[in-house]
């Protein structure tokens, strides 16, 4: 009987005490992507929000970002700020990395699509102009346009020191892939440079094109839907502009020669 009253006791003793949360511990890489993803996230939701801060990054402190994770998490056990500064020592090592993440995020997100673009117009012996157009008219999805935004906005407060160490692997990558492109579409119609200038003048040529439609757009969103009489978009004309006028026929070649289509395999 004695016995039955313990067990009894002890099962209430037991329903009445508060159950002990489990603390998962996370890898250290997992720890790193969740506190990155969510600061990138929380500076593009300011950004889309129409936030006035001159520069965002500065203003986004770890604690901000912890927050945010345990608002959203609030069943789990909260992430403290020793999780963070076992990975960074300090909230500019925490920013640095951030920025580096961004910054190679928008170099090359639409290599893909454009190139598919390009191969089905050459396939298809279109003439240079049209290629490009083709090139140029590849949709960029809303959240590739306002990470672009968010890019160019670092890049015009944030230290320079700061944003040429970020950009480094982004922009050779950047000047690879879309140098690449056009070397393509240069050898396709003919061309070659203009003497004293490489391929890498177009694209940081192109490159300030798009930041300015891009940043333009933002708040007259209809100047890029302008298009000439034949449906051209004006960005367009206006890249196609720099190409042509930094590039020549190569002596002895026709312009606009046509590349075969493409044997299928």
């Amino acid at each position: 009987m004695t016995s039955k009253k313990a067990t009894a006791r002890a099962r209430k003793k037991s329903a009445q005490a508060p159950s002990t949360v489990v603390r998962r511990r996370r890898p250290r890489e997992e720890t790193r992507e969740l506190l990155l993803q969510e600061a990138e996230d929380l500076l593009v939701e300011r950004l889309a929000g129409g936030s006035d801060q001159l520069n965002p990054l500065a203003s986004l402190r770890i604690t901000d970002v912890l927050r945010s994770i345990n608002a959203r998490n609030e069943s789990e056990p909260a992430m403290t700020t020793g999780a963070a500064y076992q990975i960074w020592e300090s909230q500019t090592d925490f920013q640095d990395e951030l920025l580096d993440r961004i910054m190679r995020k928008v170099a090359v997100p639409w290599e893909s699509r454009v190139r598919e673009a390009i191969s089905a117009a050459m396939d298809a012996g279109l003439p240079f102009a049209d290629v490009f157009a083709a090139m140029s008219d590849v949709e960029v999805p809303p959240h590739e346009s306002v990470e672009l935004s968010l890019a160019a906005g670092l890049s015009a407060f944030v230290a320079p020191k700061r944003i040429r160490r970020a950009e480094r692997k982004a922009n050779a990558e950047y000047v690879r892939v879309l140098g690449g492109m056009l070397e393509e579409i240069l050898a396709y119609d003919g061309r070659q440079m203009r003497a004293g200038l490489t391929v890498a003048d177009i694209v940081w040529s192109i490159e300030a094109l798009d930041v300015g439609y891009n940043l333009r757009e933002r708040s007259h969103p209809e100047l890029l839907r302008r298009t000439d009489a034949q449906g051209t978009r004006v960005s367009a004309l206006a890249a196609l502009g720099i190409i042509l006028s930094m590039t020549e026929p190569v002596p002895g070649r026709r312009s606009g020669k046509r590349r075969p289509p493409s044997k299928a395999h």
